[in-house]
């Protein structure tokens, strides 16, 4: 039996055409350079049929799915711009080896919208996604094949526009969509007609999640004009669930008027937007307005999430946007009338009362000094140390008039001039003291100013226990390391993720059965600790001169040893320098500890205005935004944010890093005087 490559039913071998809907199964691709029919992929599973579209980074087959017989679709990654295909092969190559890392982050991002995108399987109106896999050099997404149309065409179909309670029940559909959706604190962020699916049983369906992100990471500005609010313009712009809520309310526009709205960035300057009712008189005044309210250029006034959108549909009353405005104005000028009343009902005591309090709970602006550390590496990504550190730190020196002026020292001169600066009384306000001596912790000033302003301290990892960690309160640690051991494989040979734990010195031997390790210097006591004193004395045979520590990333590039005792700081370069040439496993769970790092201290020594300013800024490195720079775009370590490491960084590094959320969940920390006892070990090497 011969299967159709368009309807995907089965006929008697022989025939060219297919007796079922006429399709000439010897007719070639509309392109080139898509798969061949017939192809199969998932080690057996799918056989591909006919394209059903493409675009600009990848391309739809129809598909049937030979495990549960049934037809699907399967989208594969093929951004055209930078990667192609031999004509009858199927594996994907990038034009250049400039384009290679565009293209990896690319795959990276296609995996994750389809891990995103499977988490909502139970959820009737968005499109199912059944598998995701990597072969052929690229990246491919199995999904429910959609029979029907998109929402654009139907429209059409309807004559331009459709009925105003239709498009009520698409709309309802897609809110109910986003409404879980937006509880994973995703945001869609390309709602339109051609992004909505009306299928053949009248189910709608919301699909394509490729320009998808977290809330809390950076946003870039993909976007469809006419349908994203000026907000998505902005590069990196804060960016939510009333996002979408505009984007929907663009789509609802369309399909009741016909007419695509105004560009919101246009709207912004002289916002000439007619109201769906003004246009037709048949759409209802309540539903308009809450089109508008849905598509206000301010989004504050904006419906903020999907139930209260789907409830101004289904409830109306709802008031127009200018007098929204209004009422609001309304209800702060009484607010701002009363505080007045009871501040002069108060008395002048009560006034200088609330002046002293807000002078106790604010800074003065201030000018402080600020060193920071900076190793070869530090700018491999196009970002200096001085950068991230005000990328870090922008909002907080504009919001509080505090200017950092900072000193970049490279890494392998840092601790040599932080404690000279320190014997010589003349260390900066607020600095990186990680290497800093114990006998000049003395003129730190402790932290109580930035531990209240943290109030709660459950919010971040492992600072429930800062005072046993730290009991003189004078370093507070920006993120963490959790160790890794990294070895070196055959980028030809092919092999699957490892979670592997290694638990002795034995399994760190070569093919010959020879020790092949380097250990990063930060963590010889983590790994002293782990694999007993041994660990030290095997590597100090295998590099006898005290140069050979400082030798240990290279000794690991460069193929010398097999294996490279580190943690996380040391993976993203990796990833970047030697990509497909390594693999990550575990020290054995429960026998080593992770490693406190970026600790920051203020000079006790400084003014008092600066001192404060330096505490305030170590609170602010704390912050969703700067941990986000510090831990996620430059994986400088482990966020110590709970919220940045548990919905942005796990979403970053969960599918590099196995396992990497349930061994932190178990993972102790060294205290402040391991961190000094790895620094006396490191002093001694080779003496």
């Amino acid at each position: 039996m011969a299967r159709c490559y368009q309807c995907m039913k089965e006929y008697p071998d022989g025939y060219d055409i297919c007796p079922h809907c006429g399709y000439d199964q010897t007719s070639e691709a509309e392109n080139l350079y898509y798969l061949p029919a017939g192809t199969v992929l998932g080690q057996g599973r799918y056989l591909v049929g006919k394209a059903v579209n493409a675009g600009g980074f990848g391309i739809v087959y129809r598909v049937w799915d030979q495990t549960f017989s049934k037809m699907v679709a399967i989208k594969e990654y093929f951004p055209s711009a930078i990667a192609t295909r031999i004509p009858g092969t199927t594996e994907v190559r990038v034009h250049s080896n400039k384009n290679m890392r565009e293209y990896e982050v690319g795959k990276s991002r296609f995996l994750s919208e389809a891990r995103r995108v499977a988490k909502f399987q139970t959820n009737p109106n968005v499109v199912d996604v059944y598998d995701f896999f990597e072969e052929n050099e690229t990246a491919y997404m199995v999904m429910e094949f959609m029979d029907g149309m998109t929402y654009k065409q139907f429209i059409r179909s309807q004559g331009g526009k459709v009925k105003p309670d239709l498009a009520c029940r698409v709309t309802l559909a897609v809110l109910d969509a986003l409404s879980e959706v937006h509880r994973e604190r995703i945001v869609h962020r390309d709602i339109n007609p051609n992004n909505i699916f009306i299928c053949q049983d009248g189910k709608v369906k919301l699909y394509d999640f490729g320009a998808a992100r977290l809330e809390t990471t950076d946003m870039t500005t993909i976007l469809t004009p006419c349908y994203a609010p000026p907000e998505q313009y902005i590069t990196n712009g804060k960016q939510g669930s009333y996002t979408d809520l505009y984007s929907v309310g663009a789509t609802m526009y369309f399909a009741l008027t016909g007419v695509k709205p105004q560009e919101s960035t246009d709207r912004v300057q002289k916002d000439q937007l007619t109201p769906p009712h003004e246009i037709d008189a048949e759409i209802p005044v309540d539903m308009s307005n809450a089109v508008m309210r849905a598509m206000a250029v301010k989004e504050e006034i904006r419906f903020q999430n999907a139930e209260q959108f789907k409830k101004a549909l289904t409830e109306g009353k709802v008031l127009d946007v200018k007098r929204e405005i209004a009422r609001r104005r309304r209800v702060r000028l009484i607010q701002i009338a009363s505080m007045f009343l009871v501040l002069l009902a108060a008395g002048g005591a009560a006034a200088m009362r609330i002046k002293s309090q807000r002078e106790a709970s604010s800074l003065k602006p201030a000018d402080i000094q600020v060193w920071v550390a900076a190793d070869e590496n530090d700018s491999a990504d196009g970002i200096s140390a001085e950068e991230r550190f005000q990328n870090m730190t922008k909002s907080f020196q504009e919001d509080y008039r505090i200017r950092c002026d900072v000193t970049v020292i490279p890494a392998d001169e840092y601790k040599q001039k932080l404690n000279e600066a320190a014997a010589g009384h003349a260390l900066p306000d607020v600095f990186d003291s990680t290497c800093l001596d114990a006998k000049y912790l003395d003129q730190l000033e402790p932290l109580d100013e930035t531990l209240r302003l943290m109030e709660d301290v459950s919010a971040y990892y492992y600072l429930d226990e800062y005072e046993k960690l730290f009991p003189d309160k004078k370093q507070l640690p920006l993120c963490f390391q959790l160790p890794l051991i990294f070895e070196r494989t055959d980028p030809n040979t092919a092999r699957e993720e490892t979670t592997a734990e290694l638990s002795s010195l034995e399994a760190l031997t070569d093919s010959e059965g020879r020790y092949s390790y380097a250990i990063r210097p930060e963590d010889l006591a983590i790994y002293q600790e782990a694999f007993g004193e041994d660990c030290i004395k095997k590597y100090r045979e295998q590099f006898p001169d005290a140069e050979g520590l400082g030798e240990a990333w290279q000794d690991f590039l460069k193929g010398k040893v097999q294996y490279y005792l580190s943690d996380t700081s040391d993976y993203q370069l990796l990833y970047e320098q030697i990509p497909g040439q390594f693999q990550v496993a575990y020290p054995e769970q429960g026998a080593v500890r992770g490693r406190l790092d970026h600790l920051w201290s203020v000079n006790g020594e400084s003014g008092r205005d600066e001192k404060k300013a330096a505490q305030w800024l170590i609170y602010y490195m704390l912050s969703d935004t700067a941990q986000n720079e510090l831990s996620v775009k430059s994986l400088e370590g482990v966020p110590l944010n709970r919220t940045i490491f548990t919905q942005v960084f796990l979403e970053a590094y969960r599918g590099n890093l196995p396992e990497l959320d349930g061994r932190i969940q178990t993972l102790s920390v060294g205290d402040g005087k391991s961190i000094q006892e790895n620094y006396k070990l490191w002093d001694t090497w080779g003496k």
